[in-house]
């Protein structure tokens, strides 16, 4: 089991199986894995015999807003496992939405947990669940999950740092080819930057616990809309970028990052890139395009729209049907993260896509 805890640090699709055999060592059905920022759920992953559980949790706001469990366990900083009837009594269970609107009517409400900070800021939670029938997890259950913990918390920790990496590599790739870009994880904190961007200084701040600002009011607000409706076709993507003192109007553009849902531990929300309009030569965007993942087919299309062509005129060039063009297109928008033509023309005018083939 430790050799597969560790395989699931770097092969997320691991961990269902992982928490599978760990919760079967508490006498339990099913485990799930997940991580909470400002006490908000961001990623998850669980045994195949939790998932539905977990989803019907996610779905039922009032036992959320009243997760006992989590607001406990967090306080409690004990550094193993404990069950959730070390934490508070029957009492207070039955006064618990979480319980009364959630476990209780499903035979539930017997569960082991560990609590695990994290690298990244953000927390990791273990939740392996028993029924109710079956009574609170024993010393002997606790005792067998304290065994594995530190290997659990190593590869937790392990597979942040990985993601970490990640999102340092792709900004400092996208610093070399001249182009400022930070990726942004759960509350919005910045997880990397480089340097083109923190050059910025007189158009984007820093803040306070690790999050990131824009210095005119106007496009500060609209990042913050942005950001909360990310995900969402209407969302903005794009925010001007007023000059500031010495420093040239630019564009910055908003790219969702939805990663593998699998992968619990991968932070990652947001890839933030500045298109300066002061630049002397347009910025290559075969590393972008490496990025996206755009096939040749994508990247022609995308290349012709971004110098300013219509649909009808993209499908002439190309000796394409409009169809097939607006398939592409579709494809493009899916890999870029926007929804709106004219946001793929704003991220993509001034730079000048491969030819492909």
């Amino acid at each position: 089991m430790i050799d597969r805890i560790y395989e699931a640090a770097v092969v997320p699709e691991l961990w269902p199986g992982v928490l599978h055999d760990v919760s079967e060592l508490a006498g339990c059905f099913g485990g799930i894995l997940f991580t909470t920022a400002a006490r908000q759920i961001t990623h998850w992953t669980s045994s195949d015999g939790a998932r539905s559980l977990f989803e019907g949790f996610l779905a039922n706001r009032e036992a959320q807003e009243d997760n006992i469990r989590l607001k406990h366990g967090i306080a409690a900083k004990h550094h193993g496992f404990f069950g959730n009837h070390q934490l508070y009594g029957r009492a207070e269970m039955e006064r618990s939405a979480i319980y009364t609107t959630f476990f209780f009517p499903q035979g539930l409400g017997y569960a082991a947990g560990s609590i695990l900070p994290m690298p990244n800021g953000d927390i990791a939670v273990f939740d392996l669940e028993r029924r109710f029938s079956d009574g609170p997890v024993s010393a002997e259950e606790i005792a067998r999950l304290d065994a594995i913990r530190p290997h659990l918390a190593r590869a937790a920790a392990l597979s942040t740092r990985l993601n970490l990496e990640k999102a340092r590599a792709v900004v400092e790739a996208l610093g070399q080819a001249g182009m400022p870009a930070a990726v942004l994880g759960a509350g919005d904190r910045v997880l990397a930057a480089n340097q083109a961007l923190q050059a910025l200084s007189r158009q984007i701040v820093f803040l306070a616990h690790g999050k990131l600002g824009l210095s005119d009011p106007a496009s500060n607000q609209l990042l913050t809309t942005t950001l909360a409706a990310l995900g969402r076709r209407d969302s903005t993507s794009s925010i001007p970028l007023p000059s500031a003192d010495e420093a040239a109007a630019g564009v910055l553009h908003v790219l969702p990052l939805p990663g593998n849902a699998r992968d619990v531990f991968n932070g990652a929300k947001a890839l933030l890139i500045v298109t300066q309009l002061d630049r002397p030569t347009s910025p290559t965007a075969e590393l972008l395009t490496g990025l996206f993942d755009l096939t040749p087919s994508e990247a022609k299309v995308a290349r012709c729209l971004s110098e300013g062509h219509s649909t009808d005129e993209v499908a002439a060039a190309l000796g394409l049907s409009r169809e097939t063009v607006r398939f592409y297109l579709k494809g493009v928008f899916a890999k870029t993260g926007v929804s709106r033509q004219v946001d793929l023309v704003a991220l993509l005018s001034g730079t000048a896509l491969p030819n492909a083939g």
